[in-house]
């Protein structure tokens, strides 16, 4: 993380105060825009549907679903803020047949020595491979192949882990998967040796501001987008269909959870405004020690990450 707020002020286009007009908010954000690089892959410009972000010792990992080429790809692309192109790595599950089905890489997260990944069809109640790859072997020109993987019969759209290292996540559930399914409709919790644990579904979201179904009383939560277990928690970013009677406000969520899956756990809600009319909570969000990252649009020809002041973002509500 040094290395990446070292190299801000090489790339900061623009720095804005979003004064938050959400009736829910009473701060402001500070929120950087950031230049990425265009994406391609030799000279040839591609288009890529963001999915998950994740910051690892300098370098900007982020996982898309390829969209210019038939079928469609999944792809893990690697840059930093100071460099000037990006890394590409098919990471797409080929069948026995050959068929490539699995198109859609989902949020991730970094346990330190690995990234575990899902990829799954871009449809709902699909099936997904879980892939974990060695940060070691993520090599310029050579392919991917994971360390370790399993399958599953649903569509897992964001991957959260919790590894034993207490100096990462004290106090957390040790050695631990949590996966988000379509809409979030079901949370599943694995071991890390894929031994499925538990399963939250209906009221066990609702409380906890996950999941866009309709529970006790209509209160509905977020579908996760991407999330991270930190030392403090449980961070997801997503978006809620509770305001969408009203368009002026944001739809756009940061639910944090302390002790996630404890009876006692504790959870805050913070509204993220919209920029320019764009839903920062839309695709792939990382956490730092000071900073929420988000990729929320499409990479191209012009692509820009956002930064946020954790500080800022826990003082609004």
């Amino acid at each position: 993380m040094d290395g990446i707020v070292k190299c801000w002020n090489l790339v900061v286009v623009g720095c804005i105060i979003l004064a938050c007009k959400d009736p829910a908010l009473s701060a402001n954000f500070h929120v950087e825009v950031v230049k990425l690089p265009p994406l391609r892959i030799g000279k040839q410009q591609i288009r890529a549907h963001t999915q998950g972000l994740e910051l690892v010792r300098g370098n900007i990992y982020v996982t898309a679903r390829r969209e210019d080429v038939n079928p469609r790809q999944a792809l893990l692309l690697r840059t930093s803020l100071s460099a000037a192109n990006w890394e590409v790595w098919n990471i797409t599950p080929v069948d026995a047949d050959g068929a490539m089905l699995l198109d859609h890489p989902g949020g991730m997260q970094s346990d330190g020595k690995r990234l575990w990944i899902p990829i799954a069809e871009s449809k709902p109640k699909s099936r997904t491979m879980i892939r974990a790859f060695s940060m070691e072997s993520i090599v310029p020109g050579v392919p991917l192949k994971a360390e370790f993987e399993f399958p599953f019969n649903d569509h897992i759209g964001a991957l959260a882990v919790s590894m034993q290292d207490e100096s990462t996540h004290p106090g957390t559930n040790q050695n631990l998967l949590l996966g988000a399914n379509w809409d979030t409709e079901t949370v599943y919790i694995w071991s890390v040796d894929s031994q499925l644990i538990q399963r939250l579904t209906g009221g066990e979201l609702s409380i906890r501001g996950l999941g866009i179904a309709g529970a006790e009383g209509g209160r509905t939560g977020i579908a996760v987008q991407d999330w991270k277990i930190t030392k403090q928690g449980l961070f997801a970013s997503g978006l809620s269909k509770s305001t969408r009677a009203n368009q002026n406000l944001a739809s756009s969520r940061l639910v944090i959870l302390e002790d996630a899956l404890a009876p006692d756990f504790k959870r805050r809600e913070i509204i993220l405004p919209r920029y320019n009319g764009v839903e920062l909570g839309r695709e792939a969000m990382s956490v730092s020690d000071d900073n929420i990252y988000v990729l929320p649009e499409d990479l191209g020809a012009t692509n820009r990450l956002f930064r946020i002041s954790k500080a800022d973002l826990l003082k609004s509500d």
